[in-house]
């Protein structure tokens, strides 16, 4: 686990629009299992790269979003949050081959693309709506990557939903959360956000995302400032 992209989730999900106290973030973390200075290094590398930034307030530092880091932590939200009902999936047909961003855009043929229907349309292509969607379809834009990695996070989602309490320690929830939406984002962010009958009966995606969404509204954001380092 990255955690420099922990990290990222752990502002994303529970602090984007606040600053998170250093006591605080570091319990979250060490709740995880983060040791302090894997997340020391982590938060350095963070704010090289201009996504949060640090200031002391007396003994305690606070750490916040830039406009970069809300920037971009916005940009993924819809698709991280977004809601659980089927969309509708675009054809784009390019006049000539071009690379398209493959988190956005699935191509099933030369010059054939497919994208979900608020995807902006590439340059001087022609926009086709399709009646039905084909079954063949999910071994042309599928992983068996993506399946597997689906299939146990599935796994994994299914049986927090069944075995885990509801009385849990704010800190505990931050946690929970934070490790549900990290193993959600990795994932959902890396292809098109297309219908689920684009894809293979293997395909997971959609039941994750109804899982996390149940999740989530199971256990909601905690009060941070409830939260105390050990």
């Amino acid at each position: 686990m990255r955690v420099w992209s922990l990290l990222v989730t752990v502002f994303g999900d529970l602090a984007p629009d606040r600053p998170l106290k250093g006591p605080t973030l570091s319990a979250i973390m060490a709740e995880i299992g983060i040791k302090p200075e894997a997340s020391r290094v982590a938060l350095h590398r963070l704010r090289s790269d201009g996504w949060i930034v640090s200031e002391k307030q007396g003994r305690t530092s606070l750490h916040a979003l830039t406009h970069k880091g809300q920037s971009d932590s916005d940009a993924a939200r819809r698709r991280i949050y977004g809601d659980i009902h089927a969309r509708d999936a675009v054809l784009f047909l390019t006049t000539t081959p071009v690379d398209l961003d493959s988190t956005r855009f699935a191509q099933i043929a030369p010059r054939v693309f497919m994208a979900a229907q608020d995807a902006p349309a590439p340059q001087n292509a022609i926009r086709l709506i399709p009646d039905s969607l084909p079954t063949w379809l999910g071994a042309q834009i599928e992983t068996d990557q993506m399946r597997d990695a689906y299939k146990s996070l599935h796994a994994v989602l299914t049986d927090i939903t069944e075995e885990l309490a509801d009385d849990l320690t704010a800190l505990e929830t931050a946690a929970l959360r934070v490790l549900i939406v990290h193993g959600w984002r990795r994932l959902t962010l890396k292809h098109p956000d297309l219908p689920r009958a684009a894809h293979s009966a293997e395909w997971r995606g959609h039941d994750c995302r109804m899982l996390v969404a149940g999740l989530l509204a199971r256990y909601p954001r905690p009060d941070l400032d409830t939260i105390k380092p050990a």
